[in-house]
């Protein structure tokens, strides 16, 4: 494993069944580097917000034994029964979890007694996909 790449993360795919029932799909990602408190500018109407982001990068030059990993876009056109043998990443209802994570996920309750159970508990809000480059394959995740 790569040096740089030595976190794991539990990535809880939000989704919804026939029903409307909402469920999470959990996930353990290897070949991780997660940066804490990253400082994010926000410029609006000329007035400047900082707030602090958790940085993620995730190695696309080796699998580290993990699930396939799906585009967001093809994720959610598969069937729910098949969504568990993948991972993905899109939905700002995603939940990621520093470290691994043995919860279930079976209810938007469910998300607070996580996050009293685990010191980091973010949900995603911007991927960049740059596994076409020819060195350093990644995806890079901001989440709050």
């Amino acid at each position: 494993m790569s040096t740089l790449f030595t976190d794991v993360m539990t990535v809880f795919n939000y989704g919804r069944d026939e029903t409307g029932k909402e469920y999470w799909n959990r996930s353990f990602v290897q070949g991780v580097q997660w940066q804490h408190n990253r400082k994010e500018v926000i410029v609006t109407q000329n007035v400047q917000t900082i707030s602090r982001v958790e940085s993620i990068t995730v190695d696309f030059r080796k699998s580290y034994g993990r699930k396939p990993y799906l585009p967001y876009p093809d994720y959610t056109q598969l069937p729910d029964e098949k969504k568990k043998g993948y991972w993905s990443l899109g939905d700002d209802k995603d939940i990621l979890v520093l470290g691994q994570c043995d919860m279930e996920l079976h209810e938007a309750k469910d998300i607070k007694r996580l996050k009293e159970s685990f010191s980091t508990v973010v949900s995603v809000m911007a991927i960049s996909d740059n596994r076409n480059r020819l060195r350093l394959k990644n995806i890079k995740v901001v989440a709050k």
